[in-house]
């Protein structure tokens, strides 16, 4: 294993050259990776096919060493809780992650020029297939995607809200060299390099089921209803629902999205007094898909889904 020492080197005005040393970059290789332009920046929950997709690049420092191959390891972080409500961080892969391809040969470009891959949820379940892990420390290890300890995970939806991920490279010169750590610096803060890309599992903005019964609780904390303020409910594109109090500091109101609909959102219409205005929006199941106010911001509503399409 090889360590290359990131170097950053400033030009200053200094008379004694021993406190300001111009020091050579050590000969060494390391990488940049990101999330490509146009590419998802996280999984979404419920979308198990769809791919990131990862620019990355190799580098030499001095233009001495040349990358021969690319070994690509994908890790994969899981966020509990003990019996007694400690977070703990179930690393699946270890600090290393499992191994996911190699790039060499003609796929390999050149010094500075990137290449793509991508990778989707199904492809993760697959590297980390018959994963097990001992969440109650008690000796007994389960199946990390069938297990009583979180069965929200499931074949049909493998991971979940509070997973993490990243994809790491360990880099091999054409002379035998492996680079498959680096300092701090050359991570961190070493302007175009970084030793891994991070993402998680978000809970996105689509309603899997969105035909079903939505209670909007509304409040008006100075009690004259909400002077032109309302929520749009918006099926299709088309506005199917107004809703708001007239009059008043409270009120309810269901409403029954129709059979056919296939896309749902809802939209804050501002109204003369936002700061009185409070409201919830809470879906048949019982999830509260919106908590909104005072001063809610006008425009589409944020929703959290993560128990309603899990």
């Amino acid at each position: 294993m090889m360590i290359l020492a990131g170097v950053l080197t400033f030009s200053t005005a200094c008379e004694d050259e021993d406190l300001n040393p111009y020091l050579e970059p050590l000969p060494g290789v390391h990488a940049f990776g990101q999330v490509a332009d146009g590419s998802p920046a996280n999984f979404i929950l419920g979308q198990t096919g769809e791919d990131i997709t990862f620019d990355l690049q190799w580098i030499s420092i001095d233009g001495e060493l040349s990358v021969e191959s690319i070994d690509l390891y994908v890790l994969f972080n899981e966020n509990y809780e003990d019996e007694d409500g400690n977070p703990l961080v179930a690393r699946h892969g270890g600090q290393e992650g499992v191994f996911f391809s190699s790039i060499e040969g003609s796929s390999l470009p050149s010094n500075r020029e990137n290449f793509s891959f991508s990778l989707a949820q199904e492809d993760v379940r697959a590297l980390y297939e018959g994963s097990t892990f001992d969440y109650d420390d008690d000796g007994t290890a389960v199946d990390v995607f069938n297990n009583d300890f979180k069965p929200a995970r499931s074949s049909v939806q493998p991971f979940i809200n509070g997973d993490e991920f990243a994809v790491r490279w360990v880099l091999t010169t054409t002379d035998g060299l492996v680079f498959d750590s680096w300092s701090p610096s050359v991570c961190t803060e070493l302007p175009g390099a970084n030793c891994e890309v991070s993402w998680i599992l978000e809970c996105g903005q689509v309603i899997n089921e969105p035909v079903q019964d939505y209670t909007f609780v509304m409040n008006d904390s100075f009690g004259d209803g909400w002077n032109g303020a309302a929520v749009d409910v918006i099926a299709d594109g088309n506005v199917i629902a107004s809703v708001t109090i007239d009059d008043g500091a409270s009120a309810t109101e269901v409403i029954s999205v129709p059979e056919g609909t296939s896309s749902l959102e809802f939209a804050y219409v501002s109204g003369d007094w936002d700061s009185e205005v409070t409201f919830t929006i809470t879906t048949a199941k019982g999830n509260t898909i919106v908590s909104a106010g005072p001063s809610p911001g006008a425009g589409t509503l944020t929703l959290n889904l993560c128990d309603e399409n899990a």
